[in-house]
C-alpha cells in the first residue's frame, strides 16, 4: 500500500469512528479483515459515512447495494478513492 493510500485508509477509519459515534473505534476499523456492519455500523451511521466520503473527497457513492458494499470494507473503499 501507498504511503497516500495508508493516509487515505486512516483517514476514513476516523470517517468511520466519527459515523458511528464512537462506536467502532478507528483502530477497530483499521485492523481490517472484518466488515464494518460486522463491527457494528449500523444504517444510520453507513449513511452518515457515505456522507463524510462524499463530502471530504468530492465522489458520490452508489446508494445501492454496490455503494452499500463497497462502504462496508474499509480496504475496497480505500482502493476505491485511490482509483479516481
Amino acid at each position: 500500500m501507498t504511503e497516500n493510500a495508508t493516509a487515505t485508509r486512516d483517514r476514513l477509519a476516523t470517517l468511520v469512528e466519527e459515523a458511528s459515534e464512537g462506536a467502532i473505534a478507528a483502530a477497530e476499523a483499521r485492523a481490517g479483515g472484518v466488515r464494518l456492519s460486522a463491527l457494528g455500523l449500523t444504517s444510520l451511521a453507513r449513511m452518515r459515512l457515505i456522507d463524510a466520503v462524499e463530502s471530504e473527497y468530492g465522489v458520490e457513492i452508489d446508494l445501492g447495494a454496490r455503494g452499500f458494499a463497497l462502504v462496508d470494507d474499509l480496504d475496497a473503499l480505500t482502493a476505491h478513492l485511490e482509483a479516481r
